[in-house]
């Protein structure tokens, strides 16, 4: 492929087509405010780095030519530009390049190439939705809009509006098969009751990753809304502690990120409060420390210090790079400091390894045996909880930060019959020895020294120093302080319990009504435990 400069590919689709065409600028300012170079005078820029705020940034190889015919090369190299400028996801543009590359388009005049082009589009656009690659649809369906804006030779309102017909479905039926996945799936109350047992003494767990869990439990929050929060959106009311939530989904929403008008208030169970009150307090400490490289940064490149908030989950290393990205462009600045979304999902994940939770409903002989955790998991967790606490279809979309119905249609297709009879199916014969492990070690009796532990309404006693900040004797089994008594009445206990469940009703769908219910799965699983060791 011939390599042409900015100048010569625009002097030679004149000279060639007879297009009057504007010279490419220089740099262009991409929706998030960042100024990209886009070439010198003599050349293109090797790579253009697009920052999108939360998210890791994307890199495109800019410097070699875009495609083997000169005016694809330029239509490409146009749209690329304007994309970058107008839209937050940038993958299109990658998808369309690779979809074209291995077709020559040949032809001597525009109006041939143009005809083949579009032709190919409308064939391989059929092709696509044939074969249910839906993002590569979307990607190359963009491409022939802008090309039948920009009034290119061959594209037509006809096509245009065939290929608009061609419906994408966003989940086709994936979704029902990964509402009843093992790996993927909503965890059952036994899973997640497992699952935050874990959490309590095991050293290899950061708090950071323990306060992504707790703000997933409570909210099903999504990674990037976890990388755009700051230390300045916990705080606490007359309704109790909260965080403001960035909100993300929806063309204009997802371009505001932290706008005021754009943070939700959401309450929180006092657990999450306290692990997001001692996070904010080990960010400031990090970013302090984290200051000190910025500004030697600064220092060296002669840009002014600029005052940067602290995020709630700040980021442990950028390089100098992508520092100088963020500090020199003022719309980024604020933003410096922030993690990536796709490392705070890593976060998230990596405790599948760290817990090594078995998974008694998997097959032994699969190369991964242990429960897998995920945020999106969570999210499935928070809004079929949401369902079965008799939630409707826009109070479960407003909780999961969806700008319409259709992407939570799927979680009323269980009801509440089917949804109990796996909780109660998951009960069966290996949730026993999960029980007993769960309180193994942890029965009064079974705790040498006693000094430290202070006696609860005869059910046990606590292992903690400080006032219970939770409802005692109603949430003491989901608690890891809690430490039962084999010889306690906890079935009295558990009736106690179910009635004050009965008593919230429906009016609780949030962390109340979630806390309870871990105290009724422990609860039961205390006395499975009893059993089963006395036997």
């Amino acid at each position: 492929m011939i390599k042409f400069s900015p100048a010569e590919l625009v002097t030679e689709i004149e000279f060639r087509f007879g297009i009057e065409t504007d010279a490419f600028p220089f740099a262009v300012k991409s929706s998030f405010g960042q100024t990209i170079t886009i070439h010198n005078d003599d050349a293109w820029i090797e790579k253009l780095t697009v920052e999108i705020v939360g998210c890791a940034p994307i890199s495109i190889a800019w410097s070699m030519p875009l495609h083997s015919n000169l005016l694809v090369e330029w239509l490409l190299r146009e749209w690329f530009v304007d994309r970058i400028q107008t839209h937050i996801d940038l993958r299109p543009l990658i998808v369309v390049q690779r979809l074209l590359a291995p077709h020559k388009f040949s032809g001597n005049d525009a109006d041939t190439i143009g005809n083949k082009l579009s032709t190919f589009a409308v064939r391989e656009c059929t092709r696509l939705k044939a074969a249910n690659c839906y993002e590569d649809l979307v990607a190359l369906r963009a491409f022939y809009r802008w090309c039948l804006d920009d009034e290119v030779s061959g594209f037509n309102e006809h096509d245009g509006l065939e290929l608009s017909h061609l419906k994408v479905k966003a989940l086709d039926n994936k979704h029902l098969v990964t509402m009843r996945d093992d790996d993927f799936g909503p965890f059952t109350r036994a899973q997640l009751a497992n699952i935050e047992m874990k959490f309590a003494n095991n050293p290899l767990i950061t708090h950071a990753q323990r306060t992504l869990f707790l703000l997933c439990r409570d909210w099903a929050l999504r990674p990037i809304q976890l990388a755009l929060m700051q230390v300045t959106d916990f705080g606490i009311d007359e309704g109790g502690p909260f965080v403001k939530v960035p909100s993300v989904k929806g063309i204009r929403r997802s371009r505001l990120r932290r706008h005021p008008s754009n943070l939700v208030k959401r309450y929180i169970a006092n657990d999450t409060a306290e692990a997001v009150e001692l996070q904010c307090t080990l960010a400031e400490t990090q970013c302090h420390a984290t200051l000190k490289d910025i500004n030697a940064i600064c220092a060296r490149h002669g840009i002014s210090t600029p005052v940067l908030p602290t995020p709630l989950f700040p980021s442990a290393y950028k390089t100098e790079n992508r520092l100088l990205r963020f500090l020199t462009n003022p719309k980024l600045t604020p933003f410096t400091l922030h993690l990536d979304n796709h490392r705070i999902s890593y976060a998230l994940t990596s405790l599948t390894w760290i817990l090594q939770l078995p998974d008694p409903h998997r097959a032994i002989q699969k190369s991964e045996p242990f429960m897998r955790i995920t945020a999106y998991r969570l999210r499935r967790t928070k809004a079929t909880s949401m369902v079965l606490s008799g939630a409707s279809p826009e109070e479960v979309a407003e909780a999961l930060d969806h700008s319409n119905l259709n992407s939570i249609k799927h979680y009323f297709n269980y009801n509440l019959e089917l949804q109990e009879f796996i909780n109660t199916t998951h009960m069966a014969s290996p949730e026993i020895n999960a029980a007993v492990q769960m309180w193994c070690g942890k029965f009064v009796e079974e705790i040498s020294d006693r000094s430290s532990l202070r006696p609860i309404s005869g059910l046990g006693s606590c292992n903690s120093k400080e006032p219970c900040p939770y409802h005692p004797t109603v949430t003491c089994y989901a608690c890891p302080k809690f430490r039962p008594s084999r010889h306690a009445n906890h079935q009295g206990a558990l009736a106690d319990i179910t009635k004050f469940q009965q008593m919230l009703g429906s009016n609780s769908t949030g962390a109340m009504a979630q806390q309870v219910e871990a105290a009724i799965h422990g609860a039961k699983s205390v006395i499975i435990a009893v059993k089963e060791l006395k036997e």
